[in-house]
This record gives C-alpha cells, structure tokens and sequence, in this order.
C-alpha cells in the first residue's frame, strides 16, 4: 500500500501533552488506484491466518493497517498488505490502538505478505523490501495473482545477517509450486491456470492438511457441535428406551413371580 519511504525526513517531535503524531494519521490508509486486484487475495489469506491464530491471544493478524516503525519520528509508517506479530498481547492492540507501534510491544512484524499491483510492485521490491530488513520482519513473501506485477507469481525471502535471502522454491507434478514458512509453519501454495491468473492455498506443515477461512472454520467447528449434540441427543434416547425396557422387564417378572 502507501509508505512514506525508507528515510523519511527528521521533524520536531510533539510537545509535551500534545497527541503524537502517529494518533493523528490515517487508520484506514487510501488503497491505490488498482485495489481491486488485490482484494480478494488478502481478505482470503488473512481470513485463513485468522482462523490459525483464533486461539492465540498473543498472535496479531492484520490486514493493510499502519505500521509505525519509529515512533519518534513523525512519517515513520508502513502498510504492509497482511502482517503477523507474534509474542504480543493481540485483544489490547485491536481493541485500543489505531495502529501497530514497535517500538511500543518491542516485537515487529514476523511475516509480512505483499500481493502485487501494477501500481504498487516497484515500491513492494524496493523501498518495501528494505525497510522490512531494517525492520526485523523475519519472512517477507509476495504474491501476484495477475501475473502482471513481479516477475514470478510467488516468491519468499527469510531475513539472514540483515538481508533477505530467497527459500526455495518447489515444484509439483500439477504445476503448483509452493514455498514454506518456517515462521508460522505453512506451506503456500499457488497453482497458475493457462491464462495467468494464480490462485493461493495454505497448508499446515506439520499435518499437511489444507487450511481453512476463518468463516469456513467456523462453520465447521459448529457444524461438529451440531453433530456431537445430535450424537448425544440420540445417546440419551437410546438411554431412556433401555431404561423403559428395563422396566418393562421387571413388571413382567414380578407378574410371573405373583402367578
């Protein structure tokens, strides 16, 4: 999205009392001209990292929200297209801050996503991607559903010594190919159709199965309620009718006692 640059200008800080600048600013930033083809990738992968992280209160999954690197400085702002913190308290940061301070939890992001645009490639593979290394973002992963934007339409960089350093690319027999994310243990993949246009999945490393949406984990997880319920429900009917054909039973034998 929208990003200042990699150094910007030093200003005055606030004066004692006044509202710092980062309150100040845009918490919902402007989308560039061609948000329309990014949209659909980060809502769904940020669904499907939600999902993996809905019992984590110290993980932090956010979407297009600003990233103030150095508090100090006014300018000092990022927005990465999806972003995960972890080690943090996620509830407090959501519920009463306007955007993500690292200087205030001490941590920065861990994985950050960019999904490419005509118009926001050049700066996602320059100013971006060394702002991310200064930054500390541990994995840095960008994605082009069009195949209009980077030169290839998925690619992963770990941060080794302070430089991103690309994790390997693999390939399927299908055609798919996938990286792995060491921070979050996941596998991307993405699965290219003849006429350029890719699609992303995610897959949990450790038991290889594909994961869910947020909405499609939730639907399932009541969907397994339901049927546990059900399964109970049936438990106790069959309950109740072994307890009436034991009653049944005793009445018949106290009658043949009485005969």
């Amino acid at each position: 999205m929208t990003t200042t640059g990699a150094n910007p200008p030093a200003q005055p800080t606030a004066a004692a009392g006044a509202t710092p600048w980062y309150e100040l600013i845009n918490d919902s930033p402007e989308p560039p001209e061609d948000a329309m083809q990014q949209a659909s990738t980060i809502l769904y992968i940020t669904s499907i990292l939600m999902a993996r992280y809905q019992d984590d209160p110290t993980a932090l999954v956010s979407e297009q929200t600003n990233v103030i690197y150095n508090s100090a400085v006014p300018g000092s702002v990022i927005v990465p297209d999806v972003y995960v913190v972890l080690g943090v308290d996620a509830q407090t940061i959501e519920t009463y801050r306007r955007s993500y301070r690292i200087d205030e939890w001490g941590v920065p992001p861990a994985f950050v996503i960019e999904v490419g645009t005509p118009v926001t490639a050049g700066r996602d593979l320059s100013v971006k991607r060394d702002l991310y290394a200064r930054m500390g973002v541990r994995e840095y992963w960008r994605l082009d559903r069009i195949g209009e934007s980077y030169p290839e339409p998925l690619v992963a960089e770990r941060l080794v010594d302070g430089q991103y350093v690309r994790i390997e690319l693999h390939t399927e027999s299908d055609g798919a190919v996938w990286s792995r994310s060491e921070v979050l243990g996941v596998d991307i993949f993405c699965q290219t159709s003849e006429d350029g246009i890719s699609d992303f999945k995610l897959r949990d490393t450790a038991s290889g199965e594909w994961l869910n949406t947020l909405g499609d984990e939730i639907a399932a997880r009541q969907a397994a309620e339901a049927q546990a319920q059900a399964a109970e429900a049936q438990a106790q009917t069959a309950e109740a009718r072994a307890a009436e054909l034991e009653a049944e039973l005793q009445r018949l034998r106290k009658k043949l006692d009485q005969q």
